[in-house]
């Protein structure tokens, strides 16, 4: 890893890594200001390293990735396009009792927050990465223990697990169907969502991996231009749902790290870090260059003062910068968030952090 840039899109995330040999790799690619926020982090990724090589999606959240779905719709009138996207990663659903059910109900609530208010369609990320991309790419869900190698990089999978077996989480999961439930029992826009997902089975033919080929479609996008591109208001029951689907699916955040180099978390919770941290631990791994902190920084477990990092970097906004936990500045030789620092830029190999870190970095015996 060379250098991570870190854009400003509020309380969400956009992010991209350059690796030693040069790859781009971009990490989610959305905000929930509105994936118009989202789409200008994405075009300050793009200025910053150019077209990326790889992408990865930290979870099925609408705010990780609505910036991606705007950019599917406006591709044709935008110079910036098309894109050399090679290869896609993102977390692989784990097995567990309800696991369908699960992701129907997910993919409709993220249809009804988002999609259905701005006509888009595509609501899965893939279609859209295969709509402004200049040619074939290969996709793979990855879980914990999965190896992602780019050209030398290498990162390792910590979350999720390949099958549930808290109780803790498989209760939050139960909780957030049946608000789900309820929800389409009131809401006849939700239920028609719900029939329409379950009938064209959209998640089954990604699930185990494989290669798209170009198939980027030719639309009249006269009638997205201008357009707003922000979820409306949600009735209350309906919001409740979502809600619990948020959480439920932060259970299932992807979280990597690359060497001692990079930590990234995604949205993982309490739970979940202390295992990943129990992890690294067993590994040796306690010290990190950069620590992309959980949440936008509001998720935190006490296992976290065992992590020792120069650079711990959240993405938030408005929203989620008062709820920032502290105790991230105690663990890190630097604290910056974008909602203070704006867009961030951390290159890895620098002459004069060399000279502030020689010891920590080069000759502590855990390197």
């Amino acid at each position: 890893m060379r250098e991570i840039y870190v854009a400003d899109v509020g309380d969400g995330l956009c992010m991209a890594v350059r690796t030693l040999f040069g790859e781009i790799i971009h990490i989610d690619c959305g905000s929930q200001q509105g994936s118009k926020t989202a789409f200008d982090g994405f075009i300050k990724v793009y200025n910053h390293f150019y077209k990326p090589d790889v992408f990865i999606l930290s979870h099925f959240h609408i705010d990780h990735y609505n910036g991606l779905l705007l950019a599917s719709k406006t591709h044709l009138r935008n110079r910036y396009y098309p894109l050399r996207v090679r290869k896609v990663y993102y977390p692989r659903i784990p097995e567990f009792r309800e696991k369908e059910k699960f992701m129907i109900y997910l993919l409709a609530m993220n249809l009804r927050v988002f999609g259905s208010e701005t006509g888009i369609m595509e609501y899965d990320f893939l279609r859209a990465i295969s709509r402004i991309n200049a040619g074939p790419f290969y996709y793979k869900p990855v879980s914990k223990g999965d190896i992602i190698n780019i050209n030398g990089s290498t990162f390792e999978v910590l979350w999720p697990p390949k099958t549930i077996e808290s109780g803790e989480t498989l209760s939050v999961i139960e909780r957030a169907l049946r608000d789900f439930e309820k929800a389409m029992e009131q809401d006849e826009e939700l239920r028609l969502l719900y029939k329409r997902v379950r009938e064209e089975g959209v998640f089954e033919k990604y699930r185990e991996g494989g290669k798209i080929e170009d198939s980027r479609e030719k639309e009249n996008t006269d009638e997205y231009r201008d357009r707003n591109y922000r979820e409306g208001e949600l009735p209350e029951i309906v919001e409740k749902a979502n809600n619990s689907l948020r959480k439920a699916a932060n259970h299932l955040s992807l979280s990597l790290f690359e060497d001692n180099r990079l930590l990234f978390l995604g949205d993982t919770e309490g739970f979940e870090i202390k295992e990943i941290v129990d992890y690294l631990k067993s590994i040796n791994r306690r010290k990190f260059y950069v620590f992309i902190t959980p949440h936008h920084g509001t998720h935190w477990h006490d296992s976290l003062k065992e992590i020792e990092t120069i650079y711990a970097i959240t993405s938030n906004g408005d929203k989620l910068c008062s709820k920032m936990i502290p105790d991230f500045k105690d663990i890190s030789k630097m604290s910056f968030a974008t909602w203070v620092n704006g867009n961030i830029s951390v290159p890895i190999f620098s002459i004069r952090r060399l000279l502030y870190f020689p010891t920590w970095w080069f000759y502590d015996d855990e390197f």
